[in-house]
C-alpha cells in the first residue's frame, strides 16, 4: 500500500512538471518501529564548494555507507573501513524526481528514488525514498531496514562565506537503537569527510569577520 501511494504521488509530481516538498514522515508495518535521525552542521566555506560535490543524485561518492558499532548491537559491517557510496545502476533523468539509483550496502542492495529536488544560488535541497533491505553482516545478527526517507539541505549563510547543512532521515526497522546509531554514524562520517575534502573548518557560532 505504501509503495502504491508513493507511486501515485510521484506520478502526480511528474504530471505537474514540478517538484514540491515531500514530507519525510512515513508509516511502518506493525512488525517494525519508526525512528528518525536529524543532524546539522555549519562550516566556514561557500555553498558552491559543497554543492559542486553533492548536487548530483547520480553521484553520491561523498556519502559514507558505514554502520556504527555500539553497546546496543553488533556492528553489521567493518566500521574501520570507510565505505563510500557506490552507485551501480541509475534510471530516469538527471536530478528529476522519479530518477532511481541502486548499489551495494553492507552485504545488501539499496534502491532509492528521488522525490524532490530544488537548487538555487543560495540553497540545495533533495529528498529520496529507499526500499527495504536487510544487511548481511560479517558478524552478529542481520539488521532489517524498512522503507526510509531522507532529506539533505545545504544553505548559504554569513553573506556567502559559510554553509549550513542538515540531514533528516526517517526509517522503519526491527532495531531502532541500532538503526539510529547506524544513521548517526553515516551522517557524521559523511559531512565531516565532505568538509575535509574542501578544507572547510567548523563554524562554531558567529559568522567570521572579514
Amino acid at each position: 500500500m505504501l509503495s502504491a501511494l508513493f507511486a501515485i504521488a510521484l506520478l502526480g509530481l511528474r504530471a505537474q512538471g514540478s517538484a514540491p516538498y515531500v514530507s519525510n514522515d512515513i508509516h511502518c508495518p506493525a512488525d517494525l518501529h519508526i525512528s528518525f535521525v536529524h543532524n546539522s552542521y555549519t562550516y566556514a566555506a561557500p555553498l558552491a564548494q559543497f554543492t559542486n560535490l553533492t548536487e548530483s543524485f547520480f553521484d553520491q561518492s561523498w556519502y559514507v555507507r558505514i554502520l556504527s558499532s555500539s553497546s546496543h548491537a553488533p556492528s553489521p559491517i567493518n566500521t574501520h573501513r570507510q565505505d563510500n557510496t557506490v552507485i551501480t545502476t541509475t534510471t530516469g533523468t538527471y536530478n528529476v524526481p522519479g530518477a532511481t539509483r541502486t548499489g551495494p550496502f553492507a552485504g545488501a542492495i539499496y534502491n532509492e528514488t528521488l522525490t524532490m529536488y530544488s537548487k538555487h544560488a543560495d540553497a540545495l535541497t533533495m529528498s529520496y525514498y529507499g526500499q527495504p533491505f536487510t544487511t548481511v553482516p560479517t558478524a552478529g545478527p542481520p539488521l532489517k531496514f524498512g522503507h526510509y526517507l531522507e532529506t539533505l539541505r545545504f544553505e548559504s549563510i554569513c553573506g556567502g562565506t559559510a554553509t549550513y547543512m542538515d540531514v533528516l532521515t526517517y526509517t522503519c526497522s526491527d532495531n531502532p537503537v541500532a538503526v539510529y546509531d547506524a544513521w548517526y554514524t553515516i551522517h557524521m562520517a559523511s559531512f565531516a569527510g565532505l568538509a575535509a575534502k574542501v578544507g572547510a573548518p567548523v563554524l562554531a557560532g558567529d559568522c567570521l569577520r572579514a
